[in-house]
């Protein structure tokens, strides 16, 4: 059966589209806010998936969530899909990542770490707000009884905690982004946290290669159409040996399918120092709470391969500098 020529032209190519319209109407790219994976990336996210990977406590979730707050911060809207960290705990990081600007820009707003929050430090002065609707919350932002922790935390919710939306229902990857390209409005970013474990709705058992190929071929997929938009995803990385880890990471690093790497616009993978301890080996942590990394791009279609750059982690407060 023949296939008339003007069909195939313009089989994929979106309504009126010519070559001169990619030109034209080329988005630019969006900024995370994490000052050294922008320089990495050439300034930010490109339409596509930008992959994150790293090993455990490599500081994954850590710039997930930097990333997400200051996107916020400048009005981006950010849907933040989780299938591994609670509701409360995303928001806290991010809150705690966006605090560490804040406090030197935003009245009232003064930093903490979210770790502290997460592990009882701030038990006593919660107990004075509980049990107090939003309203009566809301007194103490104009004295000086509200502790500074609440403060901050509701300077995020009015603010650019209303671009965050969290989602930790489990969603499968094909709701996600039917989701995702029904939301109204400005086109939020999406962050996946993490791709390793994110279902994709198929009856019965797959392989990890299976489902992680199908999980970036569906992200691929909605990010590059008319209704997609950036996608920020996590990923884990394989089990290491030794000598792969006294060489640069490449797109083999990533685990579970070639595809993490090759279906990704943009892959960076982020490494920190490691020492052996009690008979295992754990992330190296000064005085100060911060671990030496590197974060080095391993694919990027519009710009440079290979750079790398040093980083400093910190853990309890979600940044990365």
């Amino acid at each position: 059966m023949g296939v008339e020529w003007g069909a195939l032209w313009g089989c994929d190519r979106p309504d009126g589209e010519l070559a001169l319209n990619a030109y034209l109407d080329m988005p630019e790219p969006v900024p995370t806010g994490v000052p050294k994976l922008d320089q990495l990336l050439g300034g930010g996210m490109t339409r596509g998936v930008t992959v994150v990977g790293g090993a455990s406590s490599a500081g994954k979730t850590v710039l997930a969530c930097q990333a997400a707050a200051m996107m916020c911060a400048r009005g981006q809207r950010v849907v933040y899909a989780s299938y591994e960290t609670a509701w409360e705990v995303v928001q806290l990081r991010c809150a705690s990542a966006w605090s560490l600007t804040a406090q030197d820009s935003v009245p009232g707003a003064e930093f903490f770490a979210w770790s502290s929050v997460v592990n009882g430090a701030y038990r006593a002065q919660q107990e004075r707000y509980r049990g107090l609707s939003r309203q009566e919350m809301s007194r103490y932002l104009v004295g000086s009884a509200m502790d500074p922790v609440a403060r901050t935390l509701t300077l995020w919710d009015e603010g650019p905690g209303r671009n965050l939306a969290v989602l930790t229902g489990g969603w499968d990857v094909h709701e996600l982004c039917e989701a995702m390209s029904n939301v109204e409005g400005q086109r939020p970013v999406l962050v996946v946290d993490y791709i390793q474990i994110v279902p994709t709705g198929a009856k019965g058992r797959q392989e990890d290669n299976e489902r992680v190929t199908e999980v970036m071929a569906a992200l691929r997929q909605y990010s590059y159409s008319p209704s997609g938009g950036n996608v920020l995803a996590i990923s884990s990385l394989r089990k290491l040996s030794a000598g792969d880890q006294k060489d640069s990471p490449t797109m083999d690093w990533f685990r579970g399918s070639n595809h993490v790497g090759y279906d990704a616009e943009q892959a960076v993978i982020l490494t920190v120092d490691y020492e052996k301890r009690d008979g295992r080996m754990v992330p190296c942590v000064a005085a100060d709470g911060s671990t030496e990394g590197r974060m080095t791009v391993v694919k990027n279609r519009t710009g440079a391969t290979g750079t790398s750059i040093p980083t400093l982690l910190y853990g309890w407060c979600s940044t990365i500098v």
